[in-house]
């Protein structure tokens, strides 16, 4: 896809002077990983804040009028985006300046300064929190393992995978080789029944406290 720079335009913002930017559809404002210079602030539209785990895209945020976004490249020691933001539909930006910001800092009274960087702080950790993703491994023998709790002893196959893929934002092909990985451990089968649908019959009710089992010995 190619990405079409909108011309950037002078407008005052509030007290200071601030670039005005317009975003069409389907343009990137930004991309994860590259470096940042400036925060933005939505005016007009509706922007997607999304990253790549696992090799999936995954939405984080979609942000209407009047939000802040871009800002965690300007507080994080590399500068580096940590989300892509694209346009959903044509959409207004201010541009705001790392210089920009911290003269506001210095001008606005120390409560807002406050309530700012206690806002900065939440917003550092729920883009760690979210970009964080539990270890698939556990993650499908725990949800095997609630299944079984519940009495839930035989599943499809392709169904599960597929799920299990979706939750986890991976692949399927990496699902299987957890599950295979289990069937090779005598934890559960995976087999086809009268109808020959392919399933997997679990043997173990409590699948976790063997895995764990197994690693302690």
């Amino acid at each position: 896809m190619t990405i079409i720079q909108q011309p950037l335009q002078m407008k005052q913002v509030s007290r200071g002077h601030y670039l005005m930017r317009n975003v069409l559809k389907h343009n990137v404002v930004f991309n994860e990983g590259a470096k940042g210079d400036a925060a933005y602030i939505l005016t007009e539209g509706k922007i997607e804040i999304s990253g790549i785990i696992e090799g999936h895209k995954k939405v984080f945020a979609i942000l209407k009028p009047i939000s802040l976004f871009g800002e965690m490249a300007l507080f994080l020691d590399e500068g580096t985006r940590t989300a892509t933001a694209t346009a959903l539909e044509d959409s207004k930006v201010v541009v705001v300046t790392k210089d920009d910001l911290q003269e506001f800092l210095r001008e606005s009274p120390k409560v807002i300064a406050a309530i700012i960087t206690v806002l900065v702080g939440r917003l550092k950790s729920t883009t760690r929190k979210a970009m964080q993703v539990p270890s698939v491994g556990m993650g499908v023998v725990r949800t095997l393992d609630l299944m079984a709790d519940h009495g839930i002893t035989t599943i499809r196959y392709d169904k599960t995978v597929r799920s299990l893929a979706d939750t986890f934002v991976t692949t399927p092909e990496r699902i299987e080789g957890y599950i295979h990985g289990l069937a090779d451990q005598r934890l559960l089968v995976v087999g086809r029944d009268e109808n020959d649908t392919r399933i997997i019959r679990l043997r173990e009710k409590h699948l976790f406290n063997e895995i764990m089992r197994s690693k302690q010995e």
